[in-house]
Parts: structure tokens; C-alpha cells; sequence
């Protein structure tokens, strides 16, 4: 798996002729990627909506150089260095191999000629001097469907067997334990550039390495290739004598993509992401330093810094005369979490792109600072069998995600029947299509009529709703045992520590807001993790470069989750389960082992370079050294072990005696600094929630330390002002998707909210009907509001060091009956993997919490001894209002997922109260998280970050009045945000669960006459 998620896609090429610039874009044909140059520079070639096409290079004389019926995949071609063959990756069908074709005018001269044919993917081929082929390889994946975290890509050579008109089997060139892509040779053939992930813990960089000498091998029949390329016979030293040693070209952090060589030799172009900005940029490449020497310091004749050349992000391609680059756009860089799993690596077709993507761009080169330059118009244009090949792709992929298991039936039609109906309803019309927006438009319909992913589960029982199936199991045999909804919540607990270790586990903490049949009110069992005693801003074993540490036994604060779940079994549970019960379906899972899907192999995947620095998380989550793979049984041994001792002692086992012995032992053995006297003086807290209403509901959350409850409830109060029309939906009413969002923008920020024990708090006129209406006020039903420079607060937070690709780690799960009992509960390890250190012998990772605290003293939230900390955590109840005054149980929902946490509980809940959505409706109901541009000089404005699910006709509207999108995933893909909802209808007796498609979250209902049906 590629670790840099770019996104792939179209270009256009134009050249602006003094038009305005946004309507040479309207004219500009969309589809056209990674430009090669002939090495005379009389032809470009490109891959135009996946297909090899070469034009002139000011978009002239566009011609395909293959004919086809357009379902294969080309990519990336490159010409050889006679300018009379190319060379390109295709996929078949069965993964990308590497072709060469003749070429003659532009067009192909014979059929292609395969050069690789091994198990997995080959992709950007690269010629060098003497007519060999270095391109990037990776294993085929462990299943026929789905993605492989685990796959990884290492670079390749290969030559031709002379005279034969076929190839030599492949050679390994690296075999690192890191991902090695995007290789290209520099022209003179005694350089290949590459990207790599070696030597850095969060970053792509770019890397160069001399080309090695030709080897001599013996011919190698294609029929007889080996799985996988072959490293004997790849020479160790280069011409020069010298060890082929790799050399970092740049090492800035952020991630480095496409790089172009200068005709010089000596120069790189590159796309680059800063700050979550896209850019090219050219750097200057330095030589080699033998094997074993260190970088002198400081250096004799430091090398100029990179130079900015395009502020729009694309991969460059440099002009033979070294004059010109042409960029191909790309689009925004997405932000990944590392909680999303990797359930398909086929890319997405190159279309339905925002803001300018995929257009190809003249940029004279170098330039200090490039703002448009000049687009290129294309004499290209695609057939109507290409438009029907996209959308057959966008199809077949979302039916691999989500349709391709479900079992095709008559009675009712399943989801499958229905997928394949749509096929053959809309593919007509794709066919018939005019244009890329013709196109688009038939496949928003598409989109927009999915049928559900996951069925509607509903019972006259009980519902248990987590993000693994085991879990939600380990619920419903509490309810079986006749416990009541705590201990379900307890049982799930327990059980997701076990098989999604990285967002929760009983080194963790949480939070719950609970309802009790009657209770006046909901109460709030608040676990959050606290600060241990030693931990000071001037205490050494903290800070790493100015920074609190991010990972390691050091990051760790006092761990909450057994004395919660322990307070709520003693305060609220049902007292007909044994203690023991609940804790024994997480031992048999640690004990027994699991099958994976692909969440948990994505998450260990991402973090590899943490987890490989402590042993014994080592030992757990890299078994044999590996990343485990979707399919393999996982074990852990250990934390059964550990959670043995919690059935047997209950929390004082865990705070007071034997493992918070081995827990204060461990850390003062490897520089941690939680003792056992931290241990011992922790306690959970039941607290009074907030309280906020919506449309005749009455809402109850979290409160300090936690503020997220606080900020959702006024949006909620601002977005009451204005009425929707019956039955709106962010995905088909554009006045509506406009509001949420400026309501969502307008509250004012809170800054007096931290641990209520530490801190005096302030929030109670954040939440007055008054306050609302002035917000309400500022919304322009035409126009979307910048945001405003907030002043520094008065002692500003100092950063901790950043880990943009390991989001916050965090689990969400509901249980609810029919009577109206429901918990709602968020528990987390603060990022994916928290501390990513395990202790000896207890099979656990540790929360790194201790990270989020201000420096700067004085400030809310600064690191302060035995403070509990506060995470965007809002797992809430909503209550329907009745006219006798009666307040009735209507819903419980949590989610988890970063800053999508606040923003994907506040869709659900309009979802269900302003949609009439039921709870498996609004968990999939296309989700948008606002917030500001970072590409934005002024820091104001607006960048909407959006599944692609919302119809470009209703996203042209918004535009219109400022609004700013970005795409995440692909058209169709339910990303981001891992939310359970439960909707509760006493009268009728009957719940339904909203179990999360985005990850592996299932809801298992507790009735004899349970019904589970698809929608």
C-alpha cells in the first residue's frame, strides 16, 4: 500500500490566450495524466481517462495509441530513449503489468509486448540509457477482493533478451522494509529518483540511487517468471566502483511524489504536499556519499533549497530543452485517517474532480513563485465506449466494496439485485453521454440510489452496536445471560480492546452517557485518562526537540477504562450477571485468536515504524515482523493474561495490585513515568451531562472536561432558527447543506473548558437561545461567511510534535432496549495505536493523551499534574419532547474518527430528525466536515471536506455562494467517520441499530423475533 494517498486523475491542456481563466477551463477536455516527453519534444505523451494517448505539445494532433474498447487501465507511459517505443503499466483485469508498444506518428505500429506478467502489480516504468526498465513492484493481495495493508512496493529492473523481442525476468533493486515508488531515471541513465518512506516516521521523501550496471543473465521464457523479481544477479557496486547507496534528495516534512528529471541531470522537479498544500517544486540533486560516511556538519557547500515553481500541486514532466514543464493537476491532498481501512487499492476512474484538478499546465522552468501559467487545449476527445468504461469502473467498484458478498435473492430483492438493476438503468445513458458532466450527472444518480450497505437490524429486545462483530456479540450474551444495557456496554468494552486494540482497550479511557428506565435525567460515568503526578513541563523524560514525546512508555497518562466500566457494573448494573461473565468473551478472543478483516492490519500498517521501536508491542502486532493480512488469526496471549486478572480482581487488580505493580515496574524500568501510587489514586467520576435542544428534542452529553457536546448543541441552536423543508437532506437540498454548514461555522469558539477539578469553566452562554439568534443573525442565505481571525488566546498552546497520518484513536459503541434503556459511549487511546508501547507480559497499548497538553503555563489545558484530559469525544442521547412534557427515548449515537467525531454526530441527528432517516439511513447519509482553507492567504476562508456522494448540480449551487469543496475518497465511498446510532420507539417497542459501513462496526439485536432486513 502506497502510503501517500494523492489521488489520481484527469488533465486537460490549454493555453490561456488571454481568456478569462475560468473559462478556458470550462473548455479545457478533463481526463489527462502524467505527461511523458518524446526526447526529441515533439510529441507528449499521456494517459488520457486511462487510456495511452500523445498529442503536440501544445494539445495538437491527439491521437490514442492503442485501439481498444477502453476496460483496460493505462497508466504512466514513458518513452525510450529512441523516441520510437513506449512503455506503460495496464491492468487487464488482474493487476498492472508493464507493456512496451512501437510507435509511429503517434500511434501504435504492432501489438504490445508484455514485459513483466508477476502476481501482484507493476507500475511507472522508467527507461535508462541502455533500453532496460526500472518501475516499482508489489505482491498480489492476500484476498481476490478488498485491499492489503500489508502488500509492499519495492523497486525493480529488467532488460530486454536481445534479438528475442522478449524479457529477462525482473530484478530486485531495493527490498527494504519500507514502501519504494514513483521511480524515474534521470537521461543520461546513472540515476533513478524514487520515493521512499526509509529513514522517516511519517514522511514520503525523495530519494535518488545510482542505476547499476547491466548484468549478464540468461533469457528467461516469460511462461516460466518467478513470483517475484529475483536479486542474485543485480550488481552491489555502480560503474564507478562505488556501493549502489541510496540518497535523500529532500527531507522537509510533509510527502513527496512524481519526480521529473531536468535534461541537465543535475535537477529535480517534484510535487510535494506541505501543510496539506500541493506544489511543485525543482531542488537540486547531491552527489553520493560512500558507503558508511556520515553527511559532513556543517556543510562545505550547502545545496540551494528547493525552489517553488507551481503553487498548484501536479506531477511535472520537464521538457527536453529544459525550458518547460507541464504539470498535470492533481487534486487536493486527502487527509487519511489512519482508522479508515483499506478495503480496495484499485484507483478510481480520473474524473469528477473540484477545483481545477487534472488539468495539464505549461509552467517555464524554473520559475521563483508560479501562480496559473498557461493551460493547454487537447485535440482529444473520448469515445462513447470510454464513457461507458468509467462508468462500468465506478460500478464494479463499489460493488466489490459493498455489494459483491451480498447473496442475490427475488423475494425481497437484496442489496446485490438492486446494484445490478441501476447498472442497467443508468449504463444507457452513460453511453449516450456528451461530455464529462453528462457523464458525472448519470453517475451522481447512481450514487444517490445505492441501496443500503448494511441491512436494518431491528428487534423487540435489544440492539448492541461497536465497531467489530465479536464485540457486538459479547453484548448480546450479556443481554442473553439477563443483564441489562450496562452490562452489554461492559461486555463490548472489554471485547473491543481485544480486536480493535488500536483505538481502545484497558489502557485507555472513555466516557458514557447512560439513561436508566426511571432516571429523571441521563448521567454522565466519566473515565478520562489524567496526567501522572511527575508529569511537569520541566521534567526531561517528557520532552523530545521542544516537544512533549508522542510515543513510548513516556507519553503515557493514567489509564481510566477498568475503573469506569468497573463503576458502571456496581453503580448501574444489573446485578444478575457475574462480573466474570463480562469480562470472559475478551478472554477467550485474546486467547483464542480472530480472523482479521482489514482494519486492524490498515491500522499496524500505518504505525509499523512506531510499533517496531518497542519490543514487545513488536512481539503482539509484527508477528514474524510482518504486518499482519486480512484472513491470518490473531492472537494475544498477553492481554489475556492481563484481562484474566481484572475478572478475577475487578479494577483494584489493575490499579492497586498485581499488573499496577508490573505497569509501575516496566515504566521506571524503560522511562515512563506513571507509578503505582497514579495507579492507586485513580477514580471515575459520574457527572451532571450538558443539555442542549433541537426541533422539539432534548439532547444530553458529556461536559467538562469534555467541550465537544458544548459546540455541537450550539450549532444545534443556531441551525433551529432556520426552517428546512419537510423531510431535507444535506445530499439533495442545497439551501439546507448550506446552513448545516454555516451553522456549523458561525459558534463561537470555547476556551474556558478543561478539567473542571483543575480549571474554572465557562460555557453556560454558549448555550442560551439569545446567543443562538445573534449567531443565526450573521448567516447570508447567498453568500458563505469567512471565518473570523480569533486573537490569540492569552497564553497560546505550544504544539506537540505532529503525527498528521495517525489520527486520533477512538472507538464508538451504543446499546439500547426497547423500554428505552440506551448508553451511548466514545472510548479512545487518543491516536491510532496510542503509545504504541506495550509492557512486558500485558499485551496492551497505552493511551498518549499526555501529548494534547499546552506547554505554556497558565493556559487552559496546560500540563498540570493529575488533570484529566479532554478529546473531541460527544457520545450523546436524544429525547423526543411529548406534549404532556414527557421527555420519550428516541436516540443514542457516538462516533469516532478525528475532527469527523463532533460534525458526523451533528449529520446523524439532523438526519434522523430533519431526514426522517432511521439509524442505518443516517449512519450512511453522505457526511462533510467544514473547516479552514490552508491553502487560503488570508487563513479564513472555507475548504469543505466532503464524501463524494453529493451531486455536482447541488456543489455548483454552494459555489456559487463561496463555498469551497473537497472530495474525499471516491464517487460512492461512504470514508470517513466510524459512527453507532440506535433509534428507540418505545410505543411500538421496536429499535433499530446504524451500524458503520466505513469500518467493520455490526449491530446484533437481542430478540427471539428479531428481524434483520435490507432497504
Amino acid at each position: 500500500m502506497t502510503k501517500l494517498r494523492l489521488g489520481f486523475g484527469l488533465a486537460a491542456i490549454a493555453i490561456c490566450c488571454g481568456l478569462a481563466k475560468a473559462s478556458v477551463e470550462a473548455q479545457a477536455p478533463i481526463g489527462v495524466q502524467e505527461p511523458a516527453w518524446a526526447p526529441d519534444g515533439k510529441r507528449v505523451a499521456v494517459s488520457y481517462l486511462d487510456r495511452i494517448w500523445t498529442m503536440t505539445p501544445d494539445g495538437r494532433q491527439g491521437k490514442a495509441v492503442i485501439t481498444g474498447d477502453g476496460s483496460a487501465i493505462e497508466r504512466e507511459p514513458s518513452w525510450a530513449p529512441d523516441g520510437n517505443r513506449l512503455v506503460y503499466a495496464a491492468d487487464r483485469g488482474d493487476g498492472f503489468d508493464i507493456f512496451v508498444v512501437s510507435v509511429k506518428n503517434g500511434v501504435a505500429t504492432g501489438a504490445p509486448v508484455a514485459v513483466t506478467t508477476l502476481p501482484g502489480d507493476e507500475r511507472w516504468p522508467s527507461w535508462t540509457a541502455d533500453g532496460r526498465l526500472v518501475f516499482a513492484h508489489r505482491a498480489a493481495r492476500a484476498a481476490s477482493r478488498g485491499g492489503d495493508p500489508s502488500r509492499q512496493w519495492d523497486l525493480s529492473i529488467v532488460r530486454a533478451v536481445e534479438g528475442s523481442g522478449s524479457w529477462q525476468a525482473p530484478q530486485a533493486l531495493t527490498a527494504t522494509a519500507d514502501n519504494e515508488t514513483y521511480p524515474r531515471v534521470s537521461p543520461d541513465g546513472t540515476k533513478v529518483a524514487f520515493i521512499s518512506e526509509r529513514d522517516s516516521e511519517d514522511d514520503l521523501d525523495l530519494w535518488w540511487m545510482p542505476v547499476p550496471p547491466a548484468a549478464v543473465a540468461k533469457p528467461t521464457p516469460l511462461g516460466s517468471r518467478p513470483a517475484k523479481p529475483v536479486t542474485a544477479s543485480v550488481p552491489s557496486v555502480g560503474t564507478d566502483g562505488r556501493p549502489l547507496r541510496a540518497t535523500r534528495v529532500v527531507r522537509v516534512r510533509g510527502n513527496e511524489a512524481y519526480p521529473s528529471w531536468a535534461p541537465d541531470n543535475v535537477r529535480l522537479a517534484f510535487y510535494a504536499v506541505r501543510e496539506g498544500i500541493g506544489s511543485v517544486w525543482v531542488t537540486a540533486v547531491e552527489p553520493a556519499r560512500p558507503e558508511g560516511t556520515e553527511e559532513p556538519s556543517p556543510r562545505p557547500k550547502p545545496s540551494a533549497p528547493p525552489q517553488l515553481v507551481s503553487r498548484k500541486g501536479g506531477a511535472p514532466a520537464w521538457s527536453p530543452d529544459g525550458k518547460t514543464l507541464l504539470v498535470s493537476g492533481l487534486p487536493d491532498p486527502q487527509p487519511v485517517y489512519n482508522g479508515n481501512p483499506l478495503r480496495n487499492d484499485v484507483e478510481a476512474p480520473p474524473l469528477f474532480a473540484l477545483n481545477a484538478a487534472f488539468q495539464l499546465w505549461r509552467v517555464a522552468a524554473p520559475l521563483p513563485v508560479h501562480e496559473d501559467g498557461g493551460l493547454v487545449t487537447a485535440e482529444i476527445a473520448p469515445s462513447p465506449t470510454t464513457f461507458a468504461a468509467m462508468f462500468d469502473r465506478v460500478w464494479n467498484t463499489l460493488r466489490t466494496m459493498y455489494y459483491g458478498a451480498a447473496p442475490a435473492s427475488k423475494e425481497p430483492p437484496s442489496a446485490a439485485d438492486q446494484w445490478a438493476s441501476l447498472k442497467e438503468q443508468l449504463r444507457p445513458r452513460a453511453l449516450a453521454a456528451k461530455s464529462e458532466s453528462d457523464l458525472e450527472s448519470v453517475i451522481d444518480e447512481l450514487v444517490a440510489a445505492q441501496p443500503l450497505i448494511k441491512p436494518v437490524v431491528t428487534s423487540n429486545g435489544a440492539v448492541v452496536v461497536s465497531g467489530h462483530p465479536l464485540a457486538s456479540e459479547a453484548g448480546r450474551l450479556a443481554f442473553e445471560k439477563g443483564g441489562n444495557v450496562v452490562d452489554a456496554m461492559i461486555a463490548v468494552s472489554f471485547a473491543l480492546g481485544v480486536v480493535e486494540p488500536e483505538a481502545s482497550g484497558v489502557g485507555g479511557d472513555g466516557s458514557a452517557v447512560l439513561y436508566l428506565k426511571g432516571m429523571k435525567k441521563p448521567t454522565v460515568i466519566e473515565y478520562k485518562d489524567m496526567t501522572p503526578m511527575r508529569a511537569t513541563a520541566d521534567n526531561p523524560l517528557l520532552m523530545q526537540d521542544g516537544r512533549i514525546v508522542a510515543d513510548g512508555p513516556a507519553a503515557a497518562n493514567i489509564p481510566g477504562v477498568v475503573a469506569g466500566l468497573d463503576y458502571a457494573f456496581r453503580t448501574y448494573g444489573s446485578g444478575k450477571v457475574k462480573w466474570e461473565d463480562l469480562v470472559a468473551p475478551a478472554i477467550a478472543l485474546a486467547d483464542d485468536g480472530f480472523i482479521l478483516d482489514e482494519g486492524l492490519p490498515s491500522s499496524i500498517a500505518e504505525g509499523r515504524r512506531f510499533l517496531e521501536k518497542w519490543p514487545e508491542a513488536a512481539k503482539i502486532y509484527l508477528p514474524d515482523g510482518k504486518v499482519p493480512r486480512p484472513g491470518d488469526r490473531f492472537f494475544n496471549k498477553d492481554y489475556a493474561n492481563t484481562l484474566r486478572a481484572i475478572q478475577k480482581g475487578g479494577a483494584d487488580a489493575f490499579y492497586k495490585g498485581e499488573i499496577a505493580k508490573k505497569i509501575a515496574v516496566d515504566m521506571a524500568e524503560n522511562g515512563g513515568i506513571l507509578t503505582f501510587a497514579d495507579l492507586a489514586q485513580y477514580r471515575a467520576i459520574e457527572r451532571t451531562p450538558v443539555m442542549g435542544r433541537y426541533r422539539g428534542h432534548t439532547l444530553y452529553a458529556g461536559g467538562p472536561p469534555l467541550s465537544t457536546g458544548i459546540q455541537l448543541f450550539e450549532s444545534l441552536h443556531v441551525l433551529e432558527n432556520y426552517q428546512p423543508a419537510a423531510g431535507a437532506r444535506a445530499s439533495t437540498d442545497a439551501d439546507y447543506l448550506h446552513y448545516l454548514v454555516e451553522s456549523w461555522k458561525v459558534r463561537d469558539p470555547l476556551r474556558r473548558v478543561a478539567d473542571p477539578e483543575r480549571w474554572p469553566v465557562d460555557f453556560e452562554e454558549h448555550l442560551t437561545v439569545e446567543h443562538a439568534k445573534k449567531l443565526f443573525a450573521k448567516i447570508d442565505a447567498k453568500k458563505t461567511l469567512r471565518y473570523e481571525r480569533q486573537p490569540p488566546e492569552e497564553a497560546p498552546a505550544t504544539p506537540t510534535a505532529p503525527t498528521p497520518r495517525i489520527s486520533t484513536g477512538t472507538t464508538s459503541f451504543a446499546v439500547a432496549d426497547a423500554d428505552g434503556n440506551m448508553i451511548a459511549v466514545t472510548q479512545t487511546l487518543s491516536t491510532w495505536g496510542g503509545t504504541f508501547y506495550v509492557s512486558k507480559g500485558l499485551g496492551f497499548l497505552y493511551n498518549n493523551h499526555l501529548r494534547s497538553n499546552r506547554l505554556t503555563a497558565g493556559a487552559y489545558g496546560s500540563l498540570v499534574p493529575l488533570m484529566r484530559s479532554s478529546t473531541a469525544s460527544v457520545p450523546t442521547l436524544v429525547f423526543e419532547q411529548k406534549a404532556n412534557g414527557e421527555e420519550v427515548p428516541r436516540l443514542a449515537v457516538g462516533c469516532a474518527g478525528n475532527a469527523w467525531i463532533p460534525v458526523s454526530v451533528y449529520n446523524i441527528i439532523t438526519g434522523v430528525i430533519d431526514g426522517k432517516l432511521g439509524a442505518q439511513a443516517a449512519i450512511e447519509a453522505p457526511r462533510f466536515l467544514p473547516g479552514r482553507d490552508p491553502a487560503d492567504p488570508l487563513e479564513n476562508g472555507e475548504r469543505i471536506e466532503i464524501e463524494d456522494r453529493f451531486p455536482r448540480g447541488l456543489l455548483n449551487n454552494l459555489i456559487d455562494r463561496g463555498h469551497r469543496f473537497q472530495r474525499i475518497g471516491r464517487k460512492g465511498e461512504v470514508r470517513y467517520g466510524y459512527a453507532a446510532a440506535i433509534t428507540v420507539d418505545v410505543a411500538n417497542q421496536k429499535v433499530e441499530g446504524g451500524a458503520e459501513p466505513r469500518r467493520a462496526h455490526a449491530a446484533v439485536p437481542f430478540d427471539r423475533r428479531a428481524t434483520t432486513t435490507a432497504q
